[in-house]
């Protein structure tokens, strides 16, 4: 017999939901009763707090994703989300380089311009069920000016060629060369950054950036101090993440690479499918089942028959989800402690 060829299977959370419920008896195990409106909202409840509590293991390399935060001179403090996108200038950039255009202006611009000439219109990177991005109305968009500094606007109307008409005038003259980034939305709030790069534009080399506890950023006593950031902290927040950068940037031309964890994304209906890989379809019914069962009043005998299958679907997808790879142990070459000493 031939197999289906295909390995694209996906569940919906009313797929989630209805298993869950026929686990605990909740519904016809064979699906001659549909749950009510009600067993829908409340699976839906359930299943939106399950993942929201996943999400705090961290380290699934499903959740670990790329952004790139544009610098402005002398700025030291970058607000990311709200907690949706919203904040400073900073995008996903998943898999690296992609979601945003790094174009230069092919003539000079005036201040008081509306309008741009850019090099291309298009981003970088361009692969097979990755489109390359390209200028649109609307867009966020940022042109380096004389003084070295990123102007942010956004863009009115579709390009004409490579002419891109701004929403705001410019408040400063640009010259040929110039640097200008585009992309559509902002970056929502990193659960935790896990590592970071600054990269120099002009040629691609990348500078490796430590990540500091809070007690060590606040040990700095010039925090205004400006160069190539190699240090930063971030505090998550509640709402909005703070990431705080040492030194802070003297130019734009060096971008902020970071490699972080994100949310899962919510399930804002039973229509949705889940954020996560097929693979986990299986843990979320079992342990779906398992956060509704007191709800249900289910024997004790069920409540750990669905509780030990909880346990093992869980324990086993979440020990596969893991990077493949050699670990290394090595001294730190950071030798010094905070207050000078060796």
């Amino acid at each position: 017999m031939a197999s289906s060829g295909t390995v694209t299977y996906r569940a919906t959370a009313n797929t989630i939901i209805n298993g869950a419920l026929r686990l605990l008896g909740a519904i016809d195990a064979e699906n001659n009763n549909s749950p009510s409106t009600n067993q829908t909202s409340g699976g839906l409840e359930a299943l939106n707090m399950l993942v929201k509590t996943w999400q705090t293991n961290g380290l699934q390399l499903w959740e670990r994703k790329y952004a790139v935060i544009f610098p402005r001179v002398g700025q030291a403090v970058y607000v990311l989300g709200s907690p949706g996108p919203a904040g400073d200038h900073a995008c996903l950039s998943t898999p690296l380089n992609a979601g945003y255009v790094q174009t230069t202006l092919s003539a000079a611009a005036a201040s008081g311009a509306t309008t741009i000439s850019v090099t291309s219109v298009t981003g970088q990177l361009s692969t097979t069920g990755n489109t390359a991005v390209t200028i649109t109305t609307a867009y966020n968009i940022g042109v380096q000016l004389d003084s070295g500094d990123l102007q942010w606007t956004t863009v009115n109307g579709a390009p004409s060629g490579t002419t891109v008409t701004l929403t705001a005038v410019l408040t400063g003259a640009a010259a040929a060369g110039n640097y200008v980034f585009c992309y559509q939305t902002k970056l929502f709030r990193p659960l935790r950054i896990l590592d970071a790069f600054m990269r120099v534009i002009t040629g691609g080399n990348d500078i490796p950036v430590r990540i500091l506890s809070r007690d060590e950023y606040n040990r700095f006593g010039m925090k205004s101090s400006q160069g190539t950031a190699v240090q930063l902290y971030y505090d998550p927040q509640v709402n909005t993440g703070h990431l705080y950068w040492y030194p802070v940037p003297s130019n734009v031309t060096q971008n902020l690479f970071i490699e972080f964890q994100k949310p899962i994304e919510d399930f804002a209906t039973s229509a949705d499918d889940f954020d996560m890989p097929q693979e986990w379809a299986d843990a979320l019914k079992f342990n779906l089942a398992r956060r509704l069962a007191p709800e249900y009043e289910v024997s004790q005998y069920k409540y750990n028959q669905i509780k030990d299958l909880a346990d093992e679907t869980y324990k086993a997808i979440n020990n596969w989800d893991q990077e493949a790879a050699s670990v290394y142990l090595q001294p730190s070459n950071w030798d010094y402690n905070m207050d000078g000493r060796k």
